[in-house]
C-alpha cells in the first residue's frame, strides 16, 4: 500500500465544494442521525483531515465506524474492536483498524494496543479488550444483519461530499503513519 495523496480528483464532490481552497480550510456540515455519545452533538462542522474537537467528538464518540470503514476500505486491514466486559458478555464500544504492525489506528492516531487497552480498562473500570476482526466480527459486535455488505458504511451517508470527507480523514491518518507502516501489506 502506498500513501494516499490528497488530490482533488479522488474527492470530486469535496473538490467542487472547496472551489480551489485547501480541503483543511473548508467546513462541511454533518447532521448525524443520532447525537454523539459524549457531548450529544447533532450538528458538527468538520474540516476534512483536521483532527480538532469536532472531528474527535464525531469519530471517537459515535461515528467511529465510518472512519474505520474508510480505513479498512483503503488498506484491507482488520478492524480493531474495542469491547468491555459486562455481566452478560462483551459489549462493543469503539472501532478502528489494526495496522500490520499490530497497532490500533483511529481518529486519535496510531496507538499501542496494550497501552490503549490498559487506559480504557481504567476509564471503563471494567475488563476491556481490543480484538482484531473482519467484517463478520463487526456485524456481530455492532450488531448488524449477517448479510450486511462491506460497503454498508458508505450507504449511511446522506450526500456524496460526506463520503469524500470521511475518506480524506482516512487518507490523512494513513499519511501520518511512518512510511514503513504505510508500505506494509495487510
Amino acid at each position: 500500500m502506498t500513501a494516499s495523496v490528497l488530490v482533488p480528483e479522488r474527492y470530486p464532490h469535496l473538490a467542487q465544494y472547496a472551489a480551489g481552497r485547501p480541503f483543511d480550510q473548508v467546513g462541511v456540515e454533518f447532521l448525524p442521525s443520532e447525537p454523539t455519545r459524549r457531548l450529544g452533538m447533532s450538528r458538527l462542522v468538520l474540516r476534512p483531515g483536521v483532527v480538532d474537537d469536532a472531528a474527535t467528538e464525531f469519530f471517537a464518540w459515535g461515528y467511529c465506524w465510518l472512519l474505520a470503514g474508510a480505513l479498512r476500505e483503503a488498506t484491507g486491514w482488520p478492524y480493531g474492536l474495542v469491547e468491555r466486559q459486562r455481566p452478560d458478555g462483551w459489549e462493543w464500544t469503539h472501532v478502528g483498524v489494526i495496522t500490520p504492525g499490530g497497532r490500533f489506528l483511529d481518529v486519535m492516531g496510531e496507538r499501542d494496543v496494550n497501552g490503549l487497552t490498559a487506559l480504557l480498562r481504567l476509564s471503563y473500570d471494567l475488563p476491556t479488550r481490543i480484538r482484531s476482526g473482519g467484517h463478520a466480527d463487526l456485524c456481530e459486535a455492532m450488531p448488524m444483519p449477517a448479510d450486511t455488505g462491506p460497503g454498508w458504511w458508505r450507504e449511511t451517508l446522506a450526500a456524496p461530499i460526506l463520503l469524500d470527507v470521511v475518506r480524506v480523514f482516512a487518507a490523512t491518518l494513513l499519511n501520518r503513519l511512518p512510511e514503513s507502516a504505510r508500505l506494509e501489506v495487510a
